[in-house]
């Protein structure tokens, strides 16, 4: 709780008071300080009180899991374990996809506001919509503050943002050249004393990337795991690290030992990795005394299964299931986000009473080679391809440097316009005209070991 420099309110030097605005996301972030020390006994049972709030209100207000419950006789007061739990069927990418509609709420429980609807990657090749409401974003806003805490980050230091952005025209030409930001984190600036920010679309080439950074000199770094991996292969090349760096926070991908170890090499600094999806938000962040990576229990019910769909037992690696305990718009209820991960073998050695994974194995997103053979980020592919849509799911299959290969399992409104469409953006992305061929198939399969990958580089 004293972490985190806070804002003095006008005319208030001490006692500090919270604005009021941001009172809540305060007092979310304080309750999340006594949680996570709470037994794994009592941790599960928080959840369960939660899931059977979730699962009355899916009851009686999501048409999908009305129908859904009915079939499976499921009575959501009846949810009394994890076993009773487990009888309600997996959703699906494909189930979220085809039940879009019916999987939203007919009304929110009182104060409860409807948000923005985002979009995941696409780096499934199946993208899903996600909407959201103000609590969703409540809660986000106090786990960003435990991870920040967890990860070490200190507010006050120099943040550079390397990241996917929407922005066009003369923003866009501005990012490109990298810009300095008002504030870590707009939403938190009244209550967080942050430091200062600079930002820089991760579409720049890598080596001015890397001089850009040993120019503002920030304490921290924000980026993908690729992209880190592309800048330490600049590092390398060039004798040179990035001074003064405190630590690599990657987010939104896996990040595996040996891209880790050789990014802390380049940079001289340690790795932050923080697991999370647009789906749930945060899942799990590192233990701060680094036995592994905590799961946000508070936020998802987390569930590491086998090929049977049963519970592993400590120490094995199984496919992640979870279930969003406060997204009352469309909940996500034992959805299956095609990850996996190791759980620990016991408790963590630092008490708390949160689940404890050793590896987050996830997805990673790959790099393309340019005919000029620079390397580029394939997702931001992938998030164009989601724009244009029209499609239930993708694989992009770069053959050579001059020719592409796109399978498309297409929706009913599929039109040549689409396709021409997606010719367009694979010349904007390889910066050049490109052979595309788009084949249209009625599905795509998924290899034997479960891990289909929308991006494929045989270059």
């Amino acid at each position: 709780m004293g972490y985190f420099p806070l804002r003095a309110f006008p005319g208030v030097a001490w006692p500090p008071i919270i604005e009021s605005g941001l009172a809540q996301v305060w007092s979310a972030y304080q309750t999340l300080d006594r949680t996570q020390w709470l037994e794994p006994a009592e941790v599960e049972r928080g959840q369960l009180a939660q899931v059977r709030t979730l699962l009355a209100h899916a009851a009686a207000h999501v048409p999908y899991y009305r129908r859904l419950f009915a079939q499976a006789g499921i009575v959501p007061a009846a949810i009394q374990s994890m076993e009773d739990f487990r009888r309600i069927p997996l959703l699906t990418r494909q189930l979220c996809q085809d039940h879009f509609e019916e999987r939203c709420t007919d009304r929110l429980p009182p104060g409860t506001l409807p948000g923005s609807i985002m979009n995941t990657s696409g780096s499934t090749g199946m993208p899903v919509k996600v909407p959201s409401t103000n609590m969703c974003n409540l809660w986000w806003h106090a786990f960003y503050l435990r991870d920040l805490e967890w990860c070490g980050l200190q507010p006050k230091g120099t943040l550079a943002i390397i990241r996917n952005s929407s922005a066009a025209g003369d923003k866009q030409q501005a990012l490109m050249q990298g810009v300095q930001l008002p504030t870590w984190l707009r939403e938190l600036h009244s209550l967080i004393e942050f430091g200062p920010c600079h930002g820089m679309d991760i579409r720049q080439d890598h080596r001015r990337q890397v001089h850009w950074l040993r120019a503002i000199r920030p304490d921290y770094l924000l980026t993908y795991p690729t992209n880190a991996g592309a800048l330490a292969a600049v590092i390398e090349q060039e004798g040179q690290t990035v001074p003064g760096l405190r630590a690599v926070h990657l987010i939104s991908e896996s990040v595996p030992p040996e891209l880790q170890a050789r990014v802390e090499a380049a940079f001289a600094a340690p790795v932050k990795n923080t697991y999370s999806c647009t789906e749930a938000g945060y899942l799990a962040s590192p233990c701060p005394d680094g036995h592994g990576f905590h799961v946000h229990a508070e936020n998802v019910l987390f569930e590491v299964l086998d090929e049977n769909q049963r519970p592993c037992a400590p120490g094995e690696t199984g496919r992640v299931a979870v279930t969003t305990l406060h997204n009352f718009r469309a909940p996500f209820i034992r959805y299956d986000i095609g990850d996996e991960v190791t759980l620990a073998s016991g408790r963590c050695p630092c008490q708390r009473g949160l689940p404890l994974l050793t590896r987050i194995h996830g997805k990673v997103r790959i790099l393309f080679r340019l005919p000029d053979g620079r390397l580029k980020r394939s997702g931001i592919l992938a998030e164009s391809l989601t724009k244009i849509g029209h499609h239930r799911r993708h694989q992009v299959v770069q053959k050579s440097l001059e020719y592409v290969l796109v399978r498309i399992v297409p929706s009913a409104n599929w039109t040549g316009d689409h396709h021409e469409r997606m010719k367009l953006l694979f010349d904007e992305f390889f910066e050049r005209a490109v052979r595309v061929e788009i084949q249209l198939v009625e599905e795509i399969e998924s290899p034997a070991n479960g891990k289909f990958q929308s991006m494929v580089c045989e270059v």
